[in-house]
């Protein structure tokens, strides 16, 4: 099997081909909860583990720590991580980025004034003078020295996602004139000189990467033959490995974090077309999630290395399950760049939709139980059944009711609308863990009080889904009337011309459906904007496709007025009475907690949790936390 080969690079032997990609999810890489997060990682059988971005300045200078015993004591931290994750014979480095005295961000970039500066003028910024760029490229350098004396095996130089070296290269952000711009031989210059001094620092044993950003989708961005002429430059400024990802993006046409909508390995073309221009390894990355794809990648010639990402969040243990038949049990990513809020929302920790251990692995454990319990589950949607598989696996004796014919609950209509179908791969991963970990499942099975206490058991978790809102709105009891679930769950049909009431993920997904099928679709909401809760390229890239169907979107709506046969009168932004001519009406205005049984449980069992839509309407992301917290619990 091609991903279990080993590879060695600049004399230093990395066990397989598999890497954990490096992203930036708040976890740190020095603490405890850092230790055990890329740890676990390490347990699971990665080969190489990328840590994710990092300031150069934290690396380099005593500034950055203080009285903190300055950078020496930052690397002893730094060395008893890297001396663990060698335990497991795995290979770790860390990307370097520019930042701190000049602090990151892409386009922030500011000098030790606080003014912004960037490889060109603009009207916000002034460009960077070349003493500044010596300056940075020499932090690249020391800041390198320092990493391999904190026990990492490599570095990598992040020259993509518009920081600070993907801006020198791009020609949309570069217009000097002097010998760091101008020409492509210009733009390449600072990339070049960074892996030079870096080489010149770190020895000749000491592998360096670049994530080069290949192409860009802004104008006048990185074209993919200018992204292969600098791979070929990367090489022969001593850069061993050519990590290849994207530059700047727009999410118009892909993202450095690609959802549903695209393939997996869905960047491997550009990394394709690097490989046959180089003579050092290249890593492909983009949306990788099942062995398969992974494995014909290799196989094809078209990369040398495969980098995981979020997968590795979903299931740290990807490389192990993947590479020993036991695919069938890797938790499936969902492609929600949940795990990716901490870097729209500073100071938030790393969450995962689907592993609610992840960036806890600190903490949180999942342990046989001291006396095993008969636990009663009702409800068989993703909380109901990551309690029950949580439970089961501590040792307990669990069955799991569920009154429709088939496991899922929600997840069933969730999984309907285009590009959604990562939630049925869930579904169907949570159902094989029932029957793997000896849970036993009665379908169709309604659950009232008597059961309850007929069964008697020690513990009885309420998972039952929600109720749909009903709006307050003169004719809402007409026939042309439905839920969005129930158009999702083949429940209901509509007619040619629908206006969906609910404007946030379910009822624009809805109008994602509806569209494909060729509906007319308009849909309303109260709130000034659409589909605020989604992560901003899965929310612009529903959008677009929203725009590109068709689909009127009328945001706020300051009153709902009737319901009748012609379709919804509104007063729109303006104030204005409107009609909005339709055959049906889908309502995906919001639901609300279904606790009747859980209350009549408590009488009877003296152990009664809720779980998920049960206790609070919420996302995946929340049943699953509730559902492991409450198999812990018991």
């Amino acid at each position: 099997m091609k991903l279990l080969e080993p590879i060695t690079i600049r004399g230093v032997e990395f066990k397989n081909r598999m890497v954990m990609a490096p992203m930036l999810v708040g976890i740190g890489i020095r603490n405890a909860r850092a230790n055990a997060y890329y740890l676990e990682r390490a347990r699971g059988g990665v080969g190489t583990i990328i840590m994710a971005g990092t300031s150069v300045d934290v690396f380099a200078t005593d500034e950055a720590w203080g009285k903190a015993g300055g950078v020496d004591a930052f690397l002893d931290g730094v060395r008893h991580v890297t001396e663990n994750i060698h335990q497991c014979s795995t290979r770790v480095g860390i990307q370097l980025w520019h930042g701190n005295v000049f602090p990151a961000g892409r386009g922030n970039l500011q000098d030790t004034r606080g003014a912004p500066v960037g490889p060109s003028a603009t009207r916000e910024r002034r460009e960077l003078t070349i003493p500044e760029i010596e300056t940075i490229i020499s932090r690249f350098a020391q800041a390198s020295a320092n990493a391999r004396k904190a026990g990492y095996d490599f570095i990598e130089v992040h020259g993509a996602h518009g920081y600070l070296a993907c801006q020198f290269f791009s020609p949309a952000t570069n217009q000097r004139t002097d010998h760091y711009g101008g020409d492509l031989a210009g733009r390449m210059r600072f990339g070049t000189a960074c892996v030079s001094a870096i080489r010149s620092a770190v020895g000749d044993d000491f592998p360096i990467f670049y994530r080069l950003g290949a192409w860009e989708d802004i104008p006048d961005g990185i074209t993919g033959d200018d992204s292969t002429r600098f791979a070929v430059e990367l090489e022969k400024a001593g850069a061993d490995v050519i990590d290849v990802s994207l530059g700047a993006m727009t999410g118009q046409r892909l993202t450095t974090s690609p959802g549903p909508e695209h393939p997996e390995g869905t960047l491997v073309p550009f990394a394709e077309t690097i490989k046959r221009n180089v003579n050092i390894p290249v890593i492909a990355v983009g949306r990788f999630r099942t062995p398969e794809v992974a494995e014909s990648v290799l196989e094809q010639g078209k990369a040398d290395m495969i980098a995981i990402g979020r997968q590795l969040i979903a299931d740290p243990h990807w490389p192990e399950k993947a590479t020993t038949g036991r695919a069938d049990d890797i938790v499936p990513c969902i492609s929600c760049n949940t795990c990716f809020e901490p870097v729209r929302q500073p100071g938030t920790m790393l969450r995962c939709s689907v592993n609610a251990l992840a960036g806890k692995e600190a903490e949180l454990k999942i342990e046989l139980a001291q006396r095993a319990k008969r636990v009663m589950v009702v409800g068989g949607g993703p909380g109901g059944m990551e309690a029950a598989r949580v439970a089961a696996q501590r040792g307990h004796e669990v069955t799991l009711y569920e009154r429709q014919s088939e496991l899922g609950g929600q997840l069933i209509p969730a999984s309907i609308p285009p590009y959604k179908h990562e939630l049925a791969h869930l579904k169907q991963y949570l159902a094989r863990q029932l029957n793997k970990s000896g849970v036993q499942v009665r379908l169709g099975v309604e659950v009232t009080p008597e059961l309850v206490a007929q069964e008697h058991p020690d513990s009885f978790i309420s998972a039952i889904g929600p109720i749909s809102l009903t709006p307050e709105i003169p004719g809402i009891e007409r026939n042309k009337v439905t839920t969005d679930l129930e158009v999702l769950s083949g429940k209901a049909e509509v007619g040619d011309k629908v206006v969906v009431i609910g404007g946030e993920l379910s009822g624009c997904e809805t109008a994602d459906f509806l569209s494909e099928h060729g509906k007319k679709v308009t849909v309303v909401r109260r709130g000034p904007e659409m589909a605020t809760g989604l992560f901003a390229s899965a929310r612009q890239a529903l959008l677009n496709r929203l725009e590109a169907k068709g689909v009127t979107l009328i945001p706020g709506v300051k009153e709902y007025q009737e319901i009748t046969k012609e379709g919804l009168h509104i007063l729109n932004g303006n104030g204005e009475p409107q009609l909005l001519a339709a055959d049906s009406i889908v309502l995906a205005t919001g639901v609300t907690a279904n606790d009747r049984l859980a209350r009549a449980a408590q009488k009877i069992v003296s152990e009664v949790y809720l779980v998920g839509d049960c206790a609070e309407p919420g996302r995946i992301l929340d049943a699953i936390r509730d559902g492991s917290r409450t198999g812990r619990e018991i």
